[in-house]
């Protein structure tokens, strides 16, 4: 009996830490199709920018393009939500495919 009570006293203060805290990540990867230049770089960096919850503080004001691998790194503020229809919008507008978006767990060097 007092097993079973130290199993749930145990559960129910993880779910307790969980809900307190939720995580969530504050950079992300994003796999792009098309970026090949330096220009290319620019332009999607530039519409990226302009969301309001890109966080400039981080990599260079908020966005790092790597044109080798085809990758952007976004960097979002801590106190707003992400809104991941914005930024495939915005890689779209500039004629470039966003393929995938995934949290990164530490900020892309």
């Amino acid at each position: 009996m007092r097993l079973k009570t130290l199993v749930i006293s145990l559960f129910l203060a993880q779910i307790s830490a969980l809900i307190a805290s939720p995580v969530w990540a504050k950079n992300y990867q994003i796999h792009v199709n098309g970026i090949v230049c330096e220009f290319c770089a620019f332009g999607v960096a530039k519409k990226l920018r302009k969301l309001d919850f890109i966080d400039p503080s981080q990599f260079e004001d908020g966005v790092k393009v790597d044109i080798e691998n085809q990758r952007v790194y976004i960097s979002i503020q801590d106190d707003l939500p992400l809104d991941r229809e914005a930024i495939f919008v915005a890689i779209k507008s500039g004629g470039y495919d966003p393929i995938k978006m995934l949290p990164m767990d530490e900020v892309a060097q």
